[in-house]
């Protein structure tokens, strides 16, 4: 069926703050496919008009090339995988070649509150406070804490120690080395300069696996990473690359036993919905990581947005929707009255 009309809708959350477009792409039967982005420029929206207006929506990839590098781009392959979903009557999942899982671990901000909504996996933030001068202070710092944590929560907790991209690399280096005893499922982002020498020193110097990848707009960059064996698990934005790119990433990356666990740290649950249904699809997936959502208003917004408890966690994991496209039943009514 053909395309025959692209809308916007810019939300905000009540509490947190937290803000996001949805993309509602409408085919000439009357479904529409819903897609998410940070935010889209008005430019953006009247490009990807010109190019999906009249055209199929089961042209999903090639439609998403031609966006490419576009922040919209992953919105749009999510609302086109979603229409066609929903007009094969199917799950995402099965459209992309069945399922390699019947749910999907979760991974949240580290916060008490998380636990008792069912979150077991947690990404921890490590950055150097401005009190502390002393490389080795700052590094028996760290390890004090996720000690702290590990003897408070068991075994049953797992953590990602995220630098945040924030750190000078020889002090990545050194808490990825400090880190290794308490296998942290691996350590984020964990310097600012990410060139392949400095990856190379740190992945001989510490067997702590490196994730690495949130901050790419595109696929390409992980070739050498993988190649060079300096990357253990891939973290593409699901909101910015959408479902396609990153299941070729993992394609690439499953040839070199490297795992995937998507990025989406502040975006809203039509990312989450996607992020689940990519999950499913995926051999090497590993975790998928969601939004902290803490308070009820804001948690009773996403639900009404996606028609149910979508984002909801039971002991560390989502459950796998069986309903066509995302999973998710989208009511453009409650939409609407919740644009800003």
């Amino acid at each position: 069926m053909p395309i025959t009309a692209v809308e916007a809708y810019s939300l905000r959350e009540p509490k947190s703050g937290r803000a996001y477009t949805l993309i509602q792409i409408k085919d000439s039967s009357g479904i529409s496919g819903w897609g998410e982005a940070s935010r889209i420029e008005v430019s953006s929206l009247n490009l990807v008009r010109q190019i999906l207006l009249a055209q199929e929506h089961t042209r999903y990839d090639v439609l998403t090339h031609q966006l490419a590098n576009n922040p919209i781009s992953g919105a749009i392959n999510m609302a086109l995988l979603d229409l066609c979903g929903k007009s094969a009557k199917a799950p995402v999942f099965q459209v992309l070649g069945g399922p390699t899982r019947n749910k999907v671990r979760a991974l949240t901000t580290y916060h008490e509150a998380a636990l008792d909504q069912g979150h077991r996996a947690f990404v921890v933030p490590v950055a150097i406070p401005r009190e502390i001068t002393s490389r080795p202070r700052f590094v028996a710092s760290v390890v004090e804490r996720f000690e702290a944590l590990r003897k408070r929560h068991g075994e049953g907790i797992d953590f990602v120690a995220d630098g945040m991209g924030l750190m000078p690399s020889a002090e990545a280096s050194d808490v990825a080395v400090a880190l290794e005893p308490l296998h942290p499922l691996w350590f984020d982002q964990p310097c600012r300069a990410l060139n392949s020498d400095i990856l190379a020193r740190m992945t001989t110097e510490s067997a702590t696996p490196i994730g690495l990848g949130r901050d790419f707009d595109q696929v390409g960059p992980l070739q050498n990473l993988l190649r060079d064996g300096l990357i253990d698990v891939v973290r593409l934005p699901i909101g910015r690359l959408g479902v396609t790119p990153i299941r070729r990433a993992a394609a690439l990356a499953e040839t070199y036993y490297v795992a995937v666990a998507p990025f989406h740290l502040s975006g809203g649950p039509i990312a989450t919905a996607a992020a689940i249904q990519l999950a499913a699809s995926l051999p090497n997936f590993f975790i998928q990581q969601m939004p902290l959502v803490l308070e009820a208003e804001d948690r009773k917004m996403r639900d009404e947005i996606t028609g149910g408890p979508i984002e909801a966690v039971k002991e560390g994991y989502f459950s796998l929707s069986l309903k066509p496209g995302l999973g998710i039943e989208v009511n453009e009514s409650v939409v609407r009255r919740m644009a800003i």
